[in-house]
């Protein structure tokens, strides 16, 4: 039966079977020693009112059990109900909810249920009443917890943000965009612990972070954090339109780049090109420009694509071999190929084309 619901005070109706595993109807005897036929075997007085610690409910959780029997006292005490409620949302649980509970695991009967049971004969015979209820009508049932201010979480967000965000940026600032709501988790040692943010992920306007809660090394509940985000870096910057297919080099980075502080986050395609990098791995022209880079845009990974080995229009150096015997020739490359693919080449004098795969920078070789 489970009893753990989302609303403050929320009374459950029906049996929920599913919630706990089927338990063996008691083998409970019928009267104790010197109990007369009118007299409950057990009496359960609800309690209005119940804070637990632990994470599953009993009904000795809930109710104080009386009997002359010991071994019947223990195993009702013992009877689970179901799951506790979440820390911070009471639930309610009614009496007849619970009677009609113990009745189908117990194999007993309430004063005013007024059930029968079949004999072997098959006929019909009123059975004593085992269990009488009193106490509160229903009772609500509160899980122990310890409140975490959300401003804790806020905090332990905040910084894995700005550490993530130095990584990639020369100043940044965040800020929450909402407050975040206090914790309520169950006692004892509290540790958050922020999920990572992807490596390959870039500043945006706005970042969802999330925050775990673990209590004595143990999951609990999670918990996201929106922030508005800024984050500044120099990059390198169109100072002049330039044309697709130019090759990123020292001359274009010196004549039509300019190095300019951005924020990261206004960026909405690709991995900004970091003037730094600009300068020393890209000056060695591995790199052309996949499409045209327009004045005061931001150059990035999008505008990049690798420089292929042979280009169309250009020289390459033929190698072809024919068993112990090679030629070695200078052909004109008809189409851009990186290294490993067939490219179309013209030997000089010739009308016909050849294909060559590519061997490396300005190298081709032809293979019978």
């Amino acid at each position: 039966m489970a009893c753990a619901n989302s609303s403050a005070r929320v009374a459950l109706r029906a049996v929920c079977t599913a919630a706990v595993p089927a338990v063996a109807a008691l083998a409970l005897p019928a009267f104790a020693a010197g109990q007369s036929p009118a007299e409950p075997l057990v009496s359960i007085e609800l309690r209005p009112q119940v804070k637990l610690d632990q994470s599953s409910i009993r009904l000795g959780d809930i109710a104080y059990l009386t009997t002359r029997d010991l071994q019947t006292l223990r195993r009702l005490m013992a009877l689970p109900l179901g799951p506790a409620p979440r820390p911070g949302s009471p639930a309610m649980l009614d009496r007849d909810t619970i009677a009609r509970w113990v009745e189908a695991r117990s194999g007993l009967q309430t004063v005013d249920s007024g059930l029968r049971v079949q004999t072997v004969e098959g006929a019909l015979r009123a059975q004593s009443p085992a269990i009488r209820w009193t106490g509160a009508s229903e009772t609500e049932i509160e899980r122990a917890a310890q409140q975490l201010p959300g401003e804790t979480v806020v905090n332990a967000a905040r910084s894995a943000l700005l550490n993530w965000l130095s990584q990639r940026s020369v100043r940044a600032e965040v800020e929450p965009v909402s407050t975040a709501r206090d914790l309520f988790l169950p006692p004892g040692a509290t540790t958050l612990r922020v999920r990572p943010l992807a490596n390959q992920a870039q500043p945006t306007r706005r970042m969802l972070v999330w925050v775990d809660a673990w209590v004595d090394d143990r999951f609990v509940r999670t918990t996201a954090v929106t922030f508005e985000v800024g984050a500044w870096a120099p990059v390198t910057v169109a100072a002049t339109g330039v044309g697709r297919g130019a090759t990123v080099d020292a001359v274009l980075l010196r004549g039509a780049t300019e190095t300019r502080e951005v924020d990261l986050t206004t960026l909405r395609q690709g991995k900004p090109v970091v003037a730094a990098k600009a300068g020393g791995e890209m000056a060695d022209g591995s790199e052309r420009l996949r499409r045209p880079l327009r004045p005061g845009e931001v150059l990035t990974s999008a505008h990049l694509e690798a420089t292929p080995a042979v280009l169309r229009g250009n020289w390459a150096h033929l190698l072809a071999r024919s068993g112990d015997v090679s030629v070695e020739s200078r052909v004109e490359v008809l189409q851009d190929g990186r290294q490993g693919q067939v490219v179309r080449v013209k030997v000089p004098g010739s009308s016909g084309e050849v294909l060559a795969r590519v061997t490396g920078p300005g190298q081709v070789e032809v293979q019978p």
